[in-house]
């Protein structure tokens, strides 16, 4: 390979790069700062590379000369939609909690340089994951952004809830990484090829020719989606996910509902991608499976994981904790769209995403407020603040109701792009006399299952609201009015109600190449 072929290969991973050279400079920062002066000068670097890494994907995004589905790096980096969409949402989120870490005092005390890394490392390995078409790259992804999310949930080293929260972290994800390798072990043994994309298309080919049952491919699947499923919280794989929601510095803790499990919805698409049938390679004409087994699998583990979530959430009484419970339901939505399989499913799973990053980092950026004044995330420390600061009040509410999912926020636009297409896959689903088939029925009764979970949450959001607005304060002491904090709250704000008209983030999605 010659030096022009390397640097055209390099090209394809160059927001990547920025990402590694950021984090040896924000090493060698830190190294020659100050400590008083080291969370400063390391995030304002971090920050630096994470938007250099953004420009460089927004202009190959907007570029009339765009290679986006093309595969680069010797053919392990593949450039394509959802890889395209995801390190957008990623850089977007991590911007967010630089600047959160910045006015965030849990964090005060320590040197920045190796926590900054290490988020970085984790937004690296988010970025390789989503992007791998080669099994070792997908693994050295995943890895990456798991060890560094290990180390960052306990940085606060003298802190027992958060070692605590590392410890139980790294133990569960170091059991789900083991189950995650044996089942690419088995696709490779099957399709005999790294690649991810050939390996289903091959299996793909073996099921439609009958060369091979379904019950090896789909314990394949399984055993891969039981690794994924931790990173995305999915029930019966979420037993870490509340504790150490609890115990991380709350910038982390958004980091890990948004980032972590955005990487990991973006790596279940990369194996999935395959799988639909609107998207499948040239040549594979046949579906891997059946026209039932994956809907009823993810309808299934939908229902459980939403239901689990919500229902949960109403005892809880810290909000970091009752968040960690909304998070495992919203991944519980969002497999509603792995039941279907076509571009629209794939468009709206994207945009909820989206709109999720914007709500939820919102509702943690004025959790991290409330813990920088009253030391505390209790529901009960929330008591009267709707008179002592009530713009971050009105920001909180507008968050929850997004988050609901009810109008006029972005989070009702979600939601209803996801329930659409559940019903309409159910309606198509409809025999030529207009006859309702089982499987109508069963994406008509999983839209309902969510519908009423929607309403379920919202009594659970509310009591937050309510302890807000209706409870008696401890105290009359103020809170204090910081015009930077309410400049934060309103730059998330306006985009969770603004994006009620969609069509900007849709036109986003059409242009990374669907």
């Amino acid at each position: 390979m010659t030096l022009s072929d390397l640097f055209q290969q390099s090209h394809g991973i160059l927001p990547e790069m920025l990402l590694s050279l950021a984090i040896c400079v924000v090493i060698f920062a830190d190294m020659a700062s100050r400590l008083s002066h080291s969370r400063n000068v390391s995030g304002f670097v971090a920050l630096a590379g994470v938007a250099a890494a953004l420009a460089v994907v927004a202009a190959r995004l907007f570029s009339e000369n765009s290679s986006l589905g093309s595969l680069t790096f010797g053919g392990m980096v593949r450039q394509d939609q959802i890889a395209v969409f995801f390190k957008i949402v990623f850089f977007l989120a991590t911007i967010a909690v630089i600047l959160f870490s910045l006015r965030s005092r849990e964090t005060q005390g320590y040197r920045a340089g190796e926590y900054f890394a290490l988020l970085l490392g984790a937004v690296l390995g988010a970025c390789f994951l989503v992007s791998a078409d080669n099994l070792i790259l997908f693994v050295l992804g995943l890895e990456t952004l798991s060890i560094c999310c290990y180390v960052l949930a306990g940085f606060l080293k003298h802190e027992r809830a958060s070692a605590e929260a590392s410890l139980k972290y790294m133990i569960y994800g170091a059991v789900a990484s083991g189950v995650l390798f044996f089942g690419l072990s088995y696709l490779y043994g099957m399709s005999g090829t790294l690649s991810i994309s050939e390996g289903c298309g091959f299996l793909s080919k073996l099921v439609s020719t009958g060369r091979v049952a379904h019950l090896p491919i789909i314990l394949v699947l399984l055993l891969i989606l039981a690794g994924i499923g931790f990173k995305i919280a999915m029930v019966p794989f979420h037993f870490w996910c509340p504790d150490v929601y609890q115990g991380s510095p709350t910038p982390i803790t958004a980091f890990l509902s948004v980032v972590s499990k955005a990487a990991g919805f973006g790596a279940l698409l990369r194996i999935l991608l395959p799988f639909f049938s609107e998207v499948l390679p040239a040549g594979a004409e046949a579906r891997l499976l059946s026209q039932q087994d994956l809907p009823i699998l993810f309808g299934l583990l939908s229902v459980i994981t939403m239901t689990f979530g919500n229902l949960v959430a109403i005892r809880q009484t810290d909000v970091k904790r009752l968040l960690a419970y909304s998070s495992i339901a919203h991944a519980g939505y969002l497999l509603m769209g792995l039941t279907v399989y076509n571009s629209a499913a794939i468009e709206a799973i994207l945009f909820y995403f989206f709109v999720y990053m914007i709500m939820n980092l919102g509702a943690f950026w004025i959790v991290i407020v409330m813990v920088n004044r009253v030391g505390s995330a209790e529901i009960s420390r929330f008591n009267g603040i709707a008179f002592k600061a009530p713009f971050l009040f009105s920001a909180l509410f507008i968050f929850l109701i997004s988050l609901t999912g009810l109008p006029p926020t972005a989070g009702f636009v979600g939601k209803f792009m996801l329930f659409k297409v559940v019903v309409g896959a159910g309606l198509s689903n409809m025999n030529a006399a207009g006859h309702i088939t089982p499987m109508t029925a069963f994406y008509l009764l999983l839209a309902l299952i969510g519908v009423l979970n929607s309403a379920v949450s919202l009594y659970y959001y509310m009591r937050i609201a309510r302890a807000m607005a209706f409870e008696k304060a401890a105290d009359d002491r103020p809170l204090g009015d910081d015009p930077l904090d309410r400049a934060y709250a309103a730059a998330f704000m306006v985009p969770a109600v603004a994006l009620i008209y969609f069509a900007p983030i849709l036109q986003l999605i059409a242009l990374a190449g669907l």
